[in-house]
C-alpha cells in the first residue's frame, strides 16, 4: 500500500474521533451545565454572572460536592415544637419591637441551620449551603440577612424589616422540614 495513501487514511481517521471527542465533550458540557441550572434555578445565573460561566459552574459544582460532605440531619418532633415556639416568640417581639424581632428571627435561623448540622461560622458559608438545598430562597435568605445586619447602623424601615421577617420565616418553615404552610403569613 501506498505510505502517503496510509498517511492520508490515518490522518482522516484522527480528524473523525477529534470532531467525535469535541462532539460528546460539548453535550456532555451542555448536560452538566443544564443539570446545574435545574438544580440551582435563578442562584445559577446569580453565580454565572458574578463569577463568569467557567468559573461559576465550577463554584457550583464546588457547592454540591462540599454539601455532600455534610451530613445535614432532620430535626427531631420535640427540636420542631422548640423551635416553632421560639418562632412565635421573636414575632411576638417584632410586633413589639420590629429591630428585636428581626435580629432574634436571624440568630434563630442560624441556630436552626447548627442544630440540623449545616456549617454556621460564615454567613457566605451558610448562604452557600442553603443555596444546595433551598435554591429558591436562598436570596430571600440573603435579603432577610442583609436587613439584619444594618440594625447596627438603623437603616431599614419598618417596612423593611417586616419583609426580612417573612423571609425569614419561609427559610425557618424549610429548615424545620416543611414547616406549616398555614403558618407562613405575612406579617
Amino acid at each position: 500500500m501506498d505510505p502517503v495513501l496510509i498517511i492520508v487514511v490515518v490522518a482522516a481517521v484522527v480528524l473523525v474521533l477529534g470532531v467525535v471527542l469535541v462532539v460528546i465533550a460539548r453535550s456532555r458540557s451542555r448536560s452538566r451545565r443544564a443539570a446545574l441550572r435545574s438544580q440551582f434555578g435563578d442562584e445559577y445565573e446569580r453565580v454565572v454572572g458574578e463569577y463568569g460561566q467557567r468559573d461559576g459552574e465550577r463554584e457550583l459544582r464546588a457547592r454540591l460536592k462540599r454539601r455532600r460532605e455534610i451530613e445535614v440531619r432532620e430535626l427531631e418532633g420535640s427540636e420542631r415544637d422548640r423551635f416553632g415556639q421560639a418562632w412565635d416568640s421573636a414575632q411576638s417581639a417584632f410586633v413589639e419591637q420590629p429591630s428585636t424581632g428581626l435580629r432574634d428571627a436571624d440568630l434563630l435561623v442560624q441556630q436552626v441551620m447548627r442544630e440540623r448540622g449545616y456549617p454556621t461560622e460564615r454567613f457566605e458559608e451558610r448562604a452557600k449551603m442553603i443555596s444546595v438545598d433551598h435554591p429558591d430562597l436562598v436570596e430571600r435568605y440573603r435579603s432577610a440577612h442583609r436587613t439584619a445586619t444594618e440594625l447596627e447602623d438603623g437603616s431599614p424601615d419598618t417596612e423593611d424589616m417586616r419583609q426580612a421577617m417573612v423571609d425569614h420565616r419561609y427559610l425557618f418553615d424549610a429548615l424545620l422540614g416543611g414547616g406549616d404552610a398555614n403558618r407562613t403569613r405575612r406579617l
